[in-house]
């Protein structure tokens, strides 16, 4: 017996760390076209609140894969956070998701930091807000 694709459950989990005025959306998995909305669900369910927090925090400590359609949906998010006057911070992405962030440029377009504490200001980002 096989497993359908549409049985099985998605490859991205993302749960909600609430911070001190931030929040930090914690990533695990794949993130894709498929998974992609689910990165994007988290992040309007966030942003769709009275308090919509200074700085939204993506860790990707744990994303083990992420092609075109999660970066679209990072890029996405990051407008999105923009519009509703909050930045977007990458956390720890893996070293497979760090260097297609730099061989695509869109480490240049978002905050990306390697701890916490850079995740929280905007020294040592090599990207912009």
């Amino acid at each position: 017996m096989t497993v359908s694709e549409e049985s099985r459950p998605p490859a991205l989990d993302v749960s909600l760390r609430p911070g001190a005025g931030d929040v930090v959306l914690d990533a695990a998995g794949d993130l894709d076209q498929t998974t992609g909305p689910l990165l994007s669900a988290a992040v309007e369910s966030v942003l769709d609140t009275p308090a919509v927090p200074g700085k939204l925090v993506v860790d990707m400590s744990r994303v083990a894969f992420c092609d075109s359609g999660g970066l679209n949906a990072l890029i996405r998010a990051h407008l999105r956070a923009r519009e509703a006057g909050s930045e977007l911070h990458l956390l720890r992405p893996t070293a497979p998701v760090a260097a297609l962030l730099r061989r695509t440029g869109v480490d240049q377009v978002l905050l990306v930091g390697p701890d916490p504490a850079a995740a929280f200001t905007q020294e040592g980002m090599p990207g912009f807000a």
